[in-house]
């Protein structure tokens, strides 16, 4: 086996489990590519039993990952000895996810896996579990030493989004807004874009204030930072355009006219491409040394362990994962 994915199976309180099921149940996935998941045992068996399903895993050390033989292996990672109750918020499943994300951290150091998938979970339960970071891609950038990297990019196939600036609040979002903050913000979606198989992408920038500003009239973000950016990674060979008025600026993604947009903050993006697809959507951490992707949404405590949910996106993720790895050889 050549290729070794790591797949958390997310918060053991939430729906991870069963679409992790549900995903590698279904989809047909190359025989040269190995799974290692990693997560709570019990709960991913209580998962198999909830979705009716069958998946012979082989429960393996940290220290024996390369010479195990299953194309399934489980990394076992005790969520505590009684089983987690679904649909609140456990920090002992904190923990658990916690202790899950610095292994398959260190096992990406050792080059043992080449890409991570992870279902969702929660990241104030994890914050009670002893987790010092406000989120995973805090966690990345401090552990993989890229505080470069401004925010977590969005995939809606076939659409790509990436924003300036991420999780923090709207009153501080205009200071964030510089250009060389934006230029990096555009190399960086090009230079992912391309690393998951698009070989020219064509990348729409968004303006900040509404109406793009209207020339200074509301707003001179877009003609003293924004626009020179997009001018000056053009000048670099990014088919990039732009800015454009973000109330219309999906709606000509959508006709075909570019692959990808930057917006300028969190729900600038979020809000149109979850709108289009919400339950096939993908988050990708970019810039990390392995492809890391999980699906769009949240652990949906209300529907916990009742085996309605779906695994589309989980499934979306997996694909991306799997594209960068074929792109590598």
């Amino acid at each position: 086996m050549d290729k070794t994915i790591a797949f958390m199976i997310g918060d053991p309180a939430g729906i991870g489990p069963e679409i992790t099921v549900k995903c590698l149940r279904d989809y047909k996935i190359d025989e040269n590519v190995r799974i290692l998941l990693v997560g709570d045992k019990k709960s991913f068996d209580r998962a198999l039993s909830i979705t009716g399903s069958e998946l012979n895993v082989e429960v393996v050390d940290e220290d024996r990952i390369d010479g195990a033989a299953g194309r399934y292996l489980f990394l076992d990672v005790p969520a505590g000895t009684e089983e987690i109750p679904f649909g609140s918020v456990s920090p002992v499943a904190g923990a658990c996810v916690y202790e899950s994300l610095k292994k398959i951290m260190k096992l990406i150091d050792e080059k043992k896996v080449g890409g991570f998938v992870f279902a969702p979970f929660n990241k104030e339960a994890m914050k009670l579990g002893g987790c010092p970071y406000s989120s995973e891609l805090e966690m990345f950038k401090d552990h993989f030493h890229r505080q470069d990297v401004n925010g977590e990019i969005n995939y809606l196939a076939p659409i790509w989004t990436n924003r300036v600036t991420s999780h923090i609040a709207v009153k501080d979002i205009a200071s964030y807004i510089v250009k060389d903050r934006v230029m990096a913000s555009i190399l960086f979606l090009d230079e992912e874009m391309k690393r998951f198989g698009l070989k020219n992408p064509r990348i729409a920038v968004a303006a900040l204030n509404p109406h793009g500003g209207e020339k200074g009239l509301f707003g001179t973000e877009e003609i003293e930072h924004i626009a020179p950016a997009v001018e000056q990674a053009a000048s670099r060979g990014v088919d990039v355009s732009g800015p454009f008025p973000a109330d219309t600026i999906f709606l000509r993604v959508r006709k075909g006219e570019f692959d990808g947009v930057l917006s300028m903050y969190h729900d600038q993006g979020q809000v149109a491409t979850k709108l289009l697809g919400f339950d096939s959507g993908v988050t990708i951490h970019g810039g990390m040394p392995v492809a890391i992707a999980t699906c769009a949404h949240g652990t949906a405590f209300d529907i916990a362990g009742t085996g309605k949910a779906s695994a589309n996106a989980l499934t979306e993720a997996l694909k991306v994962v799997l594209t960068s790895l074929e792109k590598e050889d």
